[in-house]
């Protein structure tokens, strides 16, 4: 037990920012994760992904794609830009792209594997092109680390209806997870 003097302690009122929304542990291999608009509500401005993967296929690069005001996957290389930061120097920087790519490949032996988190802002709005700061680190297929940042926006203002998590080949694999909180604010 510790005990503090009442003038130098405040015992706080409210919790976290941070609702927990939806999220998972897949028991079986699945082609994609998908987080549509009963889930992504108007109740929050803003949202945060945590996504640890692994793909089945070895050196599979994780994509993240959203669905348009009708629930239709953007996946044409006009929909996003990206500026991202591959470790050691390496830039990336691209108007014309069909996915939110962390550009390097991810191993799939023991002990490979992708953590990404996103930071979402206006996915929901309608006047506003959405934006998704995220940060990454995993496991190349020879087993050596690699880190990547970066900013995503769509190409254009609408209220997108979903999320879509993926591998650009193969599927992910089981024990994979993911976890998503809307921002109160």
């Amino acid at each position: 037990t510790i005990t503090l003097p009442a003038s130098t302690f405040t015992v706080p009122t409210e919790g976290p920012n941070l609702v927990r929304l939806a999220g998972e542990t897949l028991s079986s291999d699945a082609s994609s994760i998908e987080i549509n608009a009963s889930t992504l509500t108007t109740s929050y401005t803003n949202y945060e992904l945590y996504a640890n993967l692994k793909p089945v296929t070895d050196g599979g690069i994780v994509f993240l794609r959203l669905r348009d005001s009708s629930a239709s996957l953007l996946n044409t290389v006009s929909e996003y830009s990206i500026k991202a930061n591959r470790g050691g120097g390496t830039t990336f920087d691209d108007t014309t792209i069909s996915a939110l790519t962390l550009i390097s490949g991810t191993g799939n032996a023991s002990g490979e594997n992708e953590f990404v988190k996103y930071t979402i802002g206006d996915i929901r709005t309608s006047d506003r092109r959405c934006c998704i700061l995220y940060s990454s680190t995993g496991t190349t297929t020879a087993g050596s680390i690699h880190t990547g940042y970066g900013v995503f926006m769509t190409n254009s203002a609408q209220d997108n209806q979903g999320i879509q998590l993926t591998f650009h080949s193969g599927d992910i694999a089981s024990g994979s997870s993911y976890v998503l909180y809307g921002v109160k604010g």
